[in-house]
């Protein structure tokens, strides 16, 4: 006797849904690495420009 087995396509989409997260989140964290080493070259070429010293009132 052969048993029915249902669920598969739940199964499929929810697997689906993990991969897609997973990618997601793969592009979060990229874009705040991104994020911080532009912070990092703006930092650097300020720091080029104004001698290395930062912003004093005097």
């Amino acid at each position: 006797m052969r048993i029915k087995v249902t669920g598969h396509k739940a199964q499929s989409t929810i697997e689906y849904i993990a991969v897609i997260i997973v990618i997601i989140a793969v592009f979060i964290f990229a874009g705040v690495y991104y994020q911080r080493s532009l912070q990092g070259k703006y930092r650097q070429a300020g720091d080029a420009i104004g001698g290395g010293e930062q912003y004093t009132p005097r």
